[in-house]
């Protein structure tokens, strides 16, 4: 440490939690992702006493050092603690939220000659990609006093003289042989701001005398120095007190905190913002390569030195010697400028006495980098600080740009999953992690996670095929794999990393599982009516729900074209049931000369077209992926099918004089559907369609349940391969007692009875 300032107050410990420096931070024009970091650099600023001034010996603030006790928390309380700032370490990683640092060291005494207390607390928001630059100074907590003996004249005064300084709970005697050299340090009760002060001793002329006063609204951090000023004359008083009026005292206020101190920092930073400079950048195609690598650097007292150099040097389009870009003449930086390299001057911060400028590397830059290379790219970058005794740092940028250079630097890599473009890797329930094994693998391989908000973690080992290829030239590239996470809780933040016997990852990603979706009114307890204007006037027309009202209904049903012919197709019945008072009951029908399927569907009857329906099926829909639609069903299907002959192209074989079909589909969509049944111009439901992203049906021909009983039935969904881009937003479900009735075909009597649709989730 250097050395120490003389004859200023001790008492200020300080503890800087920096990304390597006292204050600098990843701050715009570049924004960064990821867990917060912080790196704990740890500094201790001495201010010696009188009786310290000078010293080459250890240092006077060791002992607070070893005694300083360093803690963070968060809302959930204590989260980390450790004794002794040799013991804190130099970086933690906290996920994102609200903190408090705080830290404590010394001695909380009433009132002491050399016990001192210190203490510092800042709060602080870590955020993704942060890098916290937290300065947490722990400052003096005491009140001091102290005696300018420089002031006390010995030809007015004897030395036999007394200063008793005190609180409400304790005090100090100085006499001639401490006076000069120490001070008093006090702890003050809450509520307690005054220090009282008593000098007894006697004049040159043999007089006592004794002098009180008081220091009012004495503050901490705060030294108070008694000056004597002398009144010789002292007319007028006798007794005790005589000579007394002969002396006055002058105190001087100092706020120590404002006091010089001298600091140890380290050296200066190279940080990549948006990726890890010491992790391998691995860029097998041009469309790999972002638009720029990003670069922060800092220096204490400043940054002197910048300069870039790399055995690609030709490719990059750089000179293959070094400069410094920072302080080189034009003519020896426009090549550098040519390439597209950019750097900023650095920006000092007076506050923090740092410096920070930022280095880019373009993509065109790095697109120039050879595909053939058989070993990784290397860029190095070299900056010095601008103190006195200055400090240099390097960082490298490695950059693979195809599989043969790939470097494994752990035994398994995560990737990190943007639930927004691969939208099949969650459910409510499980996760699905792509990664990669290195060649050698030694102990069991696999994710931990845990719930963002705790630290409880869980291994999950990964399987691989029986026949996964494994070969010492196998890149990372080469060897992908998935691992998924089951049994996790709907609607829930979860962290994750990789694991393998004793290597943690450090790069710990996040995930937030689907909420399920509950279908309304899935179980058909409450049905209403609302008025419907047909060709034959108007209607009262039967809907599941209990709205009464077709646009906001999560069902819909035909009973709007049937009511037309006075038929009410769908209703609630009370004939079979699974839970409740009521099912649903379908019956097809003969209406106006053809046949009206029994049916219900999510989404509403939107209108009647002559004798034919328009639908919109689907209802909005929260975007989660169950496995499988359930549904308690009994299906009765009648003989004797007919059929427009205009339509009987449209229908299997032999379909005709048969039994009827009884269908059930469900798709996840992107938009709802619509429906037209009008030989004109008509349009049915397409799983093919491009805005279904997962289909499954099933039909019956022949009954289904027992004879007065409904029937579990479960029907897988088929994910297609849109659905990993994009997420539903409308769930369709559409049920028919005749499958044909699209095409006005079926049986009259086909019936069917549905109760307590469900998604099924895995």
């Amino acid at each position: 440490m250097k050395k120490l300032i003389s004859n200023i107050l001790n008492g200020v410990v300080v503890l800087t939690a920096v990304n390597g420096l006292w204050s600098c931070s990843a701050e715009n024009p570049f924004d960064s992702e990821g867990e917060g970091t912080i790196r704990l650099h740890t500094v201790v600023n001495s201010i010696t006493t009188r009786a310290d001034d000078d010293q080459s010996t250890p240092d006077p603030m060791q002992e607070y050092k070893d005694k300083c006790i360093v803690y963070i928390s968060s809302e959930k309380g204590l989260i980390y603690k450790k004794v002794g700032l040799h013991n804190v370490d130099e970086t933690i990683t906290l996920k994102t939220g609200h903190y408090a640092a705080e830290a404590w060291t010394g001695d909380s005494v009433a009132a002491s000659f050399d016990k001192k207390f210190f203490r510092g607390y800042e709060s602080f928001e870590v955020t993704k990609g942060s890098q916290q630059n937290i300065a947490l100074t722990c400052k003096i907590q005491n009140v001091v006093a102290s005696i300018n003996t420089s002031t006390i004249d010995p030809n007015l005064m004897n030395d036999d003289y007394t200063i008793s300084i005190k609180n409400s709970r304790g005090e100090i005697v100085f006499d001639k042989d401490n006076a000069s050299s120490e001070r008093a340090y006090f702890m003050m009760p809450n509520g307690d701001t005054t220090l009282e002060y008593t000098i007894s001793g006697t004049r040159q002329d043999g007089k006592p005398f004794t002098k009180s006063g008081s220091i009012e609204g004495v503050q901490r951090a705060h030294h108070y120095i008694l000056n004597f000023e002398y009144n010789p004359d002292g007319a007028g008083q006798t007794g005790s007190n005589s000579g007394a009026v002969f002396l006055k005292i002058k105190i001087k206020d100092e706020d120590i905190h404002d006091a010089q101190s001298v600091t140890v920092h380290s050296r200066p930073t190279i940080t990549g913002v948006d990726f890890k400079i010491d992790k391998q950048q691995v860029y097998t195609t041009d469309a790999d390569i972002p638009e720029s690598l990003n670069v922060q650097l800092c220096g204490f007292k400043g940054l002197k030195e910048l300069a870039m150099t790399s055995p690609s040097a030709s490719e990059l389009g750089i000179p293959t010697d070094s400069i410094n870009l920072f302080d080189a003449d034009a003519n020896r930086l426009q090549p550098y400028k040519n390439a597209g390299l950019v750097w900023t001057s650095p920006e000092y911060n007076g506050k923090t006495d740092v410096a920070t400028a930022y280095l880019t590397i373009p993509k065109s830059m790095i697109e120039r980098l050879s595909t053939a290379k058989t070993s990784e790219h290397i860029i190095r970058i070299t900056i010095k600080d601008g103190d006195t005794d200055p400090k240099t740092h390097s960082a490298t940028i490695r950059i693979a740009r195809n599989d043969i250079a790939i470097k494994m630097e752990d035994p398994i890599v995560l990737d990190k999953v943007d639930q927004n473009s691969d939208c099949l890797s969650t459910t409510p329930y499980s996760f699905t992690i792509p990664f990669s094994l290195s060649d050698e693998v030694e102990g069991t391989p696999g994710v931990e996670y845990s719930k963002a908000d705790e630290d409880n973690w869980t291994f999950v080992p990964v399987t691989l095929p029986a026949k996964a290829p494994r070969k010492s030239y196998m890149t990372r590239a080469q060897q992908k794999y998935t691992v998924t996470i089951k049994g996790l809780e709907p609607g829930t933040n979860y962290k994750y990393r990789a694991a393998c016997g004793d290597f943690h990852s450090d790069n710990v990603m996040t995930f937030t599982t689907e909420s399920k979706f509950v279908i309304p009114d899935a179980s058909f307890e409450e049905w209403s009516s609302y008025q419907a204007s047909t060709m034959l006037g108007t209607k009262t027309v039967t809907l599941p729900g209990k709205t009464g009202d077709k646009e906001t209904s999560f069902w819909g049903s035909g009973n709007e074209g049937s009511a037309t012919a006075n038929l009410t197709l769908t209703d609630k019945s009370t004939d079979m049931k699974h839970s409740g008072q009521y099912s649903a009951r379908l019956a097809s029908n003969a209406a106006l000369g053809v046949i009206a399927a029994g049916n219900i569907f999510t989404g509403k009857y939107v209108k009647t077209d002559g004798t034919n329906g328009v639908l919109s099926v689907g209802r909005p829909y929260n975007g989660s992926h169950p496995a499988k639609l359930k549904v308690y069903a009994n299906y009765r299907p009648a003989s004797g099918v007919t059929a427009k002959d205009e339509n009987k192209d449209f229908l299997p074989a032999n379909f005709g004089g048969g039994k009827d079909h009884g269908q059930i589909y469900v798709a996840l969509t992107t938009e709802a559907v619509e429906i037209r049944t009008n030989p004109k111009d008509r349009k049915l439901f397409n799983s093919n369609d491009p805005v279904v992203l997962a289909y499954g049906q099933v039909t019956w021909t022949d009954n289904f349940g027992p004879d007065g009983q409904l029937q579990e039935v479960e029907i897988p969904l088929e994910y297609n391969d849109r659905a990993k881009k994009a997420k539903p937003t409308h769930l369709v479900i559409v049920c028919s007692a005749s499958k044909y009735g699209d095409y006005f075909s079926g049986s009259k009597g086909s019936t069917m009875y549905l109760d307590d649709f469900e998604l099924i989730y895995e």
